[in-house]
């Protein structure tokens, strides 16, 4: 046996090389979201077990070349867990704050991740109740050895005090390639972009986020549901796995191929791909992924890989728990743990939706929209709660104590096309546009009927001309 020293080899990490290494993984627009999402999870905390009214929250963003600013009103930080918790570097095991609360962090270290990914000065400042204090972080502090506790200070201003409770976070002395993203448009639009997705629950829930000053609308992932009992619906999943509530919608988008189209009426087989089309991913609300129509969600992974002929169909997908570490989600709040048990029993039922609407494109798609469309005349885009909740009121809906389902190819709901030859073909070519404005003008006395409709017909009087002749 190994007899004991009193010697110590040690063995906590540097802070240059924990900076680092936390900073590495997240790029910067997680970085901002993490920060709001920081805000949310505030608002949350203020409703204390109620709902929350979002629209009388709000969270500002700026983005300049000389510095960053997040500020909101989602009510602010306690001094105790300013003290003890929040500017921490990772959370304690026996830190069960949040613990019932539907959030999505799990180890602590969002807001100085982003922080620290930004630049080398920050300060943040904040009010609880009427308690005002701001805590800064300087580079010297980063630059030194050890990990001294972060002063908190009083506001030196009676103008620095917040009008209500809130926090501001400001980072200055941003790193050169921070700053030349945060003077960049195209950054800006990919920001705005990425919090109209992630957050867009919250925004359609009332939460005004603005960035550099411009409000920011959320991005509408919605299926279509119809308003009679036996007219069409979504294939609709709900159930319990792993202490992770499971919510499942596969159906039709809002796009443009039921007969809203200004342009040409080429049916299903479009190159116009809709930005929601394919899978949305949700934990607690924030949607880790938009429009996936990779493998990643199941696309050729034993159903067809995503075609513009499925350009229609949209699947929603949330996952819903107390325990954050429950989800399938990893600390960049973007990325899918696809690992997980949860995801991957998900999956095997995200892939039995997908195959009732990829059945019903392969049904329709040489056929007209006219022939569809009046069955979903009726029908009203829905969020996925509100679908799961329309679909639920049907009798044929399956219930136990487990779960819900609702299969509309089992059900019978979905249209059938008409009946046709199975020689038939689509036909498909393209002219100039002029050419097409002469025709339409010829046939229809306007010279900006559809295209598709111009080619159909010249061949319907093509095709009475051939059969008189051959006649």
């Amino acid at each position: 046996m190994t007899k004991p020293t009193n010697d110590q080899a040690q063995a906590s990490p540097t802070k240059r090389f924990f900076v680092s290494m936390l900073t590495r993984d997240i790029n910067l627009a997680d970085a901002i979201l993490d920060l709001l999402d920081n805000c949310l999870d505030g608002a949350l905390r203020l409703a204390d077990g109620d709902n929350v009214d979002y629209a009388q929250h709000f969270v500002k963003i700026e983005l300049a070349a000389d510095h960053f600013s997040i500020e909101d009103n989602c009510g602010g930080i306690p001094r105790e867990v300013a003290k003890n918790y929040a500017f921490k570097m990772g959370r304690e095991p026996d830190d069960d704050r949040d613990s019932d609360t539907e959030t999505i962090g799990m180890y602590g270290v969002g807001m100085k991740r982003a922080i620290f990914k930004m630049g080398r000065e920050a300060l943040v400042r904040t009010r609880y109740g009427n308690d005002t204090f701001e805590v800064p972080i300087t580079s010297a502090w980063l630059e030194a050895k050890g990990w001294d506790p972060l002063p908190i200070n009083e506001p030196t201003e009676a103008n620095e005090k917040l009008a209500e409770p809130g926090t501001v976070i400001r980072v200055d002395e941003l790193y050169e390639g921070v700053s030349r993203h945060f003077a960049n448009e195209a950054f800006e639009n990919e920001v705005r972009t990425a919090i109209a997705e992630h957050f867009t629950m919250f925004l359609q829930w009332g939460l005004k986020v603005e960035l550099n000053g411009k409000p920011v609308e959320p991005v509408l992932v919605e299926v279509l549901v119809s308003d009679r009992a036996d007219g069409p619906a979504p294939f609709v999943f709900q159930k319990t796995i792993d202490d992770v509530l499971v919510s499942i919608t596969v159906g039709l988008n809002t796009g443009r191929t039921l007969g809203n189209d200004d342009e040409d009426d080429s049916g299903f087989e479009r190159d116009r791909s809709s930005a929601t089309a394919g899978w949305t991913v949700l934990c607690n609300d924030r949607a880790v992924i938009v429009g996936d129509k990779s493998r990643l969600t199941g696309w050729g992974d034993g159903i067809p890989l995503y075609h513009p002929q499925f350009a229609i169909i949209t699947g929603i997908i949330e996952f819903r728990s107390k325990r954050a570490d429950k989800l399938p989600v990893t600390t960049t709040k973007r990325a899918l743990d696809t690992s997980s048990n949860v995801w991957l029993e998900s999956l095997v039922k995200m892939k039995e939706g997908m195959r009732v609407w990829i059945s019903y494109t392969n049904q329709w798609k040489n056929h007209p929209r006219a022939d569809q469309s009046d069955y979903w005349e009726d029908a009203k885009p829905l969020s996925l709660g509100k679908t799961i909740a329309a679909v639920a009121l049907r009798s044929d809906i399956k219930k136990s104590d487990s779960q819900i389902e609702f299969n509309p190819q089992k059900a019978k709901v979905l249209p059938e096309p008409p009946g046709k030859t199975p020689s038939s073909r689509k036909i498909v070519f393209s002219r100039p546009i002029e050419e097409i404005r002469l025709v339409s003008k010829m046939l229809y006395d306007t010279d900006d009927e559809k295209p598709g409709i111009v080619g159909e017909k010249c061949f319907e009087l093509t095709l009475a001309r051939a059969k008189k002749q051959d006649g």
